[in-house]
């Protein structure tokens, strides 16, 4: 399972700058520049949970204010098979998006993948 912590290790290896208050676990956030681009990319996390109130899916969500200053691409872990019913606006930044995004999904099952070993071994 994916924590804050696991997270946060991962996202400053990849060199991104993460602001996470671990006292109050809301949130965890890490803003990720783009060459040529104005404004970063935006990772915001949150844990799953379950508990007798009720269960919260975890979230991991990318989102990027785009140039004009009011559209926003917005990628999370719900919509990667999603169809792009307009393939044809911000085409290279989408692609963008969906790269980081793929780059950090990918480090999140490495670093999973070595937690089970980790574990099967002890």
């Amino acid at each position: 399972m994916l924590t804050y912590s696991l997270l946060e290790q991962i996202l400053i290896n990849l060199g991104y700058a993460v602001d996470f208050n671990l006292r109050y676990h809301a949130k965890l956030t890490a803003f990720i520049p783009v060459d040529g681009y104005e404004s970063d990319i935006e990772l915001e996390f949150r844990e799953g949970y379950s508990s007798e109130l009720g269960d919260r899916e975890a979230l991991l969500q990318l989102e990027w204010l785009m140039a004009d200053g009011e559209s926003c691409l917005v990628l999370d872990s719900n919509s990667l098979d999603d169809v792009d019913e307009v393939p044809h606006v911000f085409s290279t930044e989408k692609l963008i998006l969906r790269k980081v995004f793929d780059q950090i999904l990918q480090k999140i099952a490495k670093a999973s993948e070595s937690s089970v070993h980790t574990h099967q071994s002890q």
